[in-house]
């Protein structure tokens, strides 16, 4: 239960955005360990989710299947603790990763 805690803890929203100077922003951290920077493919991903790109496109330009790419889409939006592509660019802008 801890670690479940801490998990959601680190991916929480400020309640108010009126007194942002008194915590840095939230960093990618995990339960245990620290923080975790993305990998350059989380970039590129998160970067082509910005621009609007298919998701058979996205696959044809990582070499992958569409099947593929979804998962990792799916896992992704697990790290970040959202279900859609919006949540996932509000979520990594929190933790600094764009």
């Amino acid at each position: 239960m801890s670690e479940l805690f801490d998990r959601y803890w680190a991916a929480a929203a400020r309640l108010s955005a009126a007194d942002t100077s008194a915590a840095p922003a939230p960093d990618r951290a995990g339960p245990v360990g620290g923080a975790r920077r993305p990998t350059e493919e989380e970039r590129q991903l998160l970067a082509l989710f910005a621009a609007g790109v298919k998701d058979d496109a996205i696959a044809r330009q990582f070499g992958v299947s569409t099947r593929t790419l979804r998962r990792r889409i799916q896992n992704l939006y697990a790290e970040l603790g959202t279900t859609n592509r919006f949540g996932a660019g509000v979520a990594a802008a929190r933790r600094n990763w764009l």
